[in-house]
């Protein structure tokens, strides 16, 4: 019978661990149990055993956590505890014990939460979408595809994205314009981050057979909370472009030394709209009088599913294009995605 007992408890010790889950109590006292994923842009992403996909819920219509995993917690002053413990001391307020400091705050001034997974595909991020559009008038047709793919630690980040627009019409030469590029930040625990980014260009509009621009700099995060981010950036890049032959005469190619001037925001909790946009000013110091901007500004609406429907806006200006280039190209696009 001894023997019986200590193996009922051998067996069910760890099962009795393992299905521990962790609950959300919301401001009417409902409650959720399930386990928690992560909390971003306002919204907190709860996986349970009885729905086939994750359910998310706004965050401010929390009270209460009950939960012994660990996290990464972002708060709106920038603080960053890594490797917490959070518990709630009374409704709407949370203790916050991280491997470095504690910290109590209220439900609105907590920004970012993830479980801590050390698994690769947990901290993962990707997005594709497609738009194609036909015009019976000279037969115009444009097509437009994009893709993000991004990978998050606790204070790494890593992206990538990919996008291209291509139109043609009858006695038209086609038009093309690619664009795509690597980037990363390393986050410091007030705010500050560090980054470095590599960016392509083709754009049949302005000349270019390929830009190659390489940047490296330091920013800073001006608002960080539930509804937006808005940050700003200063650094150097070197710029690299090979143009197309103009008129048979060719285009000699440049590489200047340009200085980085940038800000950019995220609004997402906007209902189901989203709002990005970002303006990166270039000015040389090694071509007198050159200044180059790149500005994006993209909308997009959730969908179930993970689906969502997007449109926006591209511009790139040059202050001294190549010979018979102009000096600016703007593109708008439309499409239906989906994300992960």
């Amino acid at each position: 019978m001894k023997r019986a007992l200590l193996i009922f408890l051998a067996i069910a010790v760890p099962l009795i661990s393992f299905g521990q889950n962790d609950t959300l109590v919301f401001s009417n006292n409902d409650l959720m149990v399930g386990e928690i994923k992560e909390m971003s842009r306002g919204v907190i992403t709860i996986e349970t055993d009885y729905s086939d996909s994750d359910f998310k819920i706004e965050w401010q219509k929390i009270k209460e956590i009950r939960t012994n995993q660990l996290y990464t917690v972002n708060l709106t002053d920038r603080t960053l505890l890594t490797e917490a413990t959070i518990e709630t001391i009374e409704d709407g307020k949370l203790r916050i014990k991280g491997e470095n400091q504690t910290r109590d705050a209220s439900i609105e001034e907590v920004v970012y939460i993830r479980q801590l997974d050390t698994s690769f595909w947990s901290k993962m991020s990707a997005s594709v979408d497609l738009g194609y559009s036909l015009t019976k008038a000279s037969n115009l047709r444009q097509y437009n595809a994009s893709a993000n793919l991004g990978y998050k630690t606790d204070q790494w980040t890593i992206n990538g994205h990919y996008r291209q627009v291509r139109s043609s019409q009858d006695e038209v030469d086609p038009i093309l314009r690619t664009e795509g590029g690597l980037g990363g930040d390393y986050s410091l625990r007030n705010g500050v981050f560090f980054g470095a980014a590599l960016n392509f260009l083709s754009n049949t509009e302005q000349q270019i057979d390929l830009r190659t621009t390489g940047s490296i700099g330091a920013g800073y995060y001006i608002v960080r909370n539930n509804d937006m981010y808005w940050n700003g950036f200063l650094g150097v890049a070197i710029n690299n472009e090979n143009f197309f032959e103009i008129d048979d005469a060719g285009s000699s190619d440049r590489e200047s030394f340009e200085g980085v001037v940038g800000t950019e925001l995220n609004m997402y909790d906007v209902g189901d709209l989203n709002l990005f946009t970002n303006i990166l000013w270039y000015p040389s110091f090694t071509e007198d009088g050159r200044n180059r901007v790149d500005y994006r500004f993209d909308v997009s609406y959730d969908l179930p599913l993970d689906f969502y429907i997007k449109t926006g806006i591209t511009l790139n200006y040059d202050s001294d294009p190549a010979p018979g280039a102009s000096d600016t190209d703007y593109v708008i696009i439309t499409g239906f995605g989906w994300e992960l």
